[in-house]
């Protein structure tokens, strides 16, 4: 197992193009029929992680690199297939699969509709709901579309841990490590989030540009003892998703204490994709 590193995250965001799909939005013209006799259709993508290992453990199907427009895709020549991809396709729903650092990452849904009304979508009025304050409803609901995810998600199905990201040590109420407990009881998974210990000063991290999130980690000292055994699956999780920078760092923690792959989940994902101090928004 790799190990993540604030040089590999940063070159990993400087990678040109797009950054996630979504088939119920930046991709919701795939499969496309073909007009040439010899095919019936074609699928692409601009990326290959995480989407391609969900796509072929759950089609069988096989993507390829295209090296003149550097995507991923295959030609497709017979309707069965044709049908079973856009059965996949459906089945996404309005998740985002995001090119990051982690095994795998996925959000299940925007936050915001738009960022000129400010219209939450169901999903992120669940999560702008549930943050603030202990809604018990709210919290119910978003526990149960984790799960749903969860069981039909490949890979993630079989990971046997869960840890939400840890919150400050004086926090009275958080919402990730809330879900994680919930999510962990009811589908019978260890919640490995107690086992997080901050060094140092753990401040707000959620208003600092970008390129400055990383180094306020690295200096709350976040640590994850003891170490673990036989190189776990674990289900990292997040509600929100913004630049990836917290997710990844949490996550590079639990690899150097021995976790196999992980797999990041979350409830949305921000509009954008920097950070908040840029456009003078909280997410």
């Amino acid at each position: 197992m790799k190990f993540i590193t604030k040089e590999g995250v940063a070159a990993k965001r400087s990678l040109e193009g797009a950054h996630r799909i979504s088939f119920a939005y930046t991709h919701k013209d795939q499969p496309k029929r073909s007009k040439c006799t010899k095919y019936v259709g074609n699928f692409s993508v601009p990326f290959k992680e995480t989407v391609q290992r969900i796509f072929t453990a759950d089609t069988r199907l096989s993507l390829f690199h295209n090296s003149n427009y550097g995507n991923f895709w295959r030609s497709i020549k017979f309707e069965d297939e044709f049908n079973r991809i856009q059965a996949w396709v459906k089945r996404q729903g309005t998740r985002h699969f995001l090119r990051d650092c982690l095994d795998l990452s996925v959000a299940l849904d925007l936050n915001l509709t738009d960022n000129q009304s400010g219209q939450y979508t169901p999903l992120g009025a669940l999560e702008a709901r549930a943050k603030e304050q202990p809604d018990e409803d709210a919290i119910n609901q978003l526990v149960a579309y984790y799960l749903e995810a969860i069981t039909n998600l490949p890979f993630f199905r079989d990971a046997k841990c869960v840890a939400g990201v840890p919150p400050r040590p004086d926090k009275l109420y958080d919402l990730p490590s809330t879900l994680a407990s919930q999510i962990a009881k009811q589908s019978d998974r260890q919640d490995l989030t107690n086992l997080f210990r901050y060094t140092g000063e753990k401040g707000t991290v959620k208003t600092l540009a970008v390129d400055k999130k990383w180094d306020a980690w690295e200096a709350a000292g976040l640590t994850f003892e003891p170490k673990l055994t036989g190189a776990p699956s674990i289900i990292l999780l997040d509600d929100k998703y913004q630049s990836g920078t917290t997710f990844q760092f949490v996550a590079s923690r639990l690899r150097a204490a021995g976790a196999g792959e992980i797999y990041g989940l979350c409830a949305v994902k921000t509009l954008r994709d920097t950070d908040n101090q840029s456009y003078g928004i909280l997410p």
